[in-house]
């Protein structure tokens, strides 16, 4: 599919990107399948075999074992979930402009840039979680004294406010490395120079697709917790519990994993066509002219590249 370029609201992100996925849903769930089974084996291996009080070799075997697939499952998650949202910011690109892709290429175009977008996904945490680091500390020492859950929730909601802010900053680092292959500082600096002027809507581009993704996750989690209650099958089957939150893990991996991503590289875009002209270029690049001659530089105010009058 091709559309033309040109500035969006949040609505019309939304939109469009609703399209994207549909032009080629199987391109796009086969990629959101990657982290999603990784996130279901992750889940499964994390039920480790029942403690006893005489362990025989066997049974530590089993357990040292659990405990070894358990940290293969969580590193292989945190690979392939970084590879993949790469390789669907990708994707959702080619597919915006009309170009061939598939699973294959999209994925491996960056198989071999792991360890750049795991540190990508590791230093988002921590610019943008630090607050909720530090609530999370405040929380551990509120209930080693004694402090209910309702006294403990407003530090956690008052730690995750400024993490969604402080997100916003860092949303369009993924897009960034994926279209324009920079590292990861880079791409960090590249997120915060090109968000500005538009973070309320990059805000409501990645909060819009996580909230019924969390509240499908969390719903889903609240529901086997009660049926355990009434099912001998829940109560005693650890591995069923897992396999049932492993499940829905996985669908909401198939689709908004995908979605979420489609919507930041369309804000990537977005927030280059306001502040670099990148319709201007792609228009005059595809009438064989050259836009680099005539444009500012990235993240430069179009404004700035005019002399002003009377200057040689």
């Amino acid at each position: 599919m091709t559309e033309p370029l040109r500035p969006l609201n949040l609505g019309g992100i939304l939109d469009r990107g609703v399209q994207i996925f549909r032009a080629q849903p199987l391109l796009f769930f086969g990629l959101g399948a990657i982290p999603g089974l990784a996130q279901l084996g992750s889940a499964l291996a994390a039920v480790h075999p029942k403690t006893t009080t005489d362990p025989t070799a066997v049974h530590i075997s089993l357990v040292m074992a659990s405990y070894g697939a358990s940290l293969v499952f969580w590193v292989a998650k945190i690979v392939l979930q970084a590879i993949a949202t790469a390789a669907i910011c990708l994707a959702a690109s080619r597919v915006q402009f009309g170009e061939a892709v598939s699973v294959q290429s999209a994925f491996g175009a960056f198989t071999s840039k792991g360890g750049r977008l795991v540190g990508l996904t590791f230093l988002e945490g921590i610019y943008a979680g630090w607050p909720f680091i530090v609530a999370a500390f405040i929380s551990v020492g509120m209930a080693t004294s004694g402090a209910s859950i309702l006294l403990q929730a407003p530090v956690w909601i008052l730690g995750a406010i400024p993490c969604v802010a402080l997100y916003t900053r860092y949303a369009l680092a993924f897009p960034a490395t994926a279209m324009e292959d920079l590292p990861a500082q880079s791409a960090i600096q590249r997120s915060i120079n090109l968000g500005e002027g538009g973070r309320w809507r990059i805000c409501g581009g990645f909060v819009v697709p996580a909230v019924p993704a969390l509240a499908l996750a969390a719903g889903s989690a609240a529901l086997v917790g009660s049926l355990k209650t009434y099912s001998p099958l829940l109560t005693g089957g650890p591995f069923a519990v897992a396999g049932i939150n492993g499940i829905v893990g996985l669908i909401v991996a198939l689709v908004f994993t995908p979605y979420s991503a489609i919507v930041l590289t369309l804000l990537y875009y977005d927030q280059r066509i306001r502040r670099e002209g990148f319709d201007i270029e792609q228009m005059m690049a595809a009438a064989g002219l050259n836009p680099t001659a005539t444009l500012p530089a990235p993240d430069v105010p179009v404004a700035s590249a005019v002399p002003e009058e009377g200057q040689a």
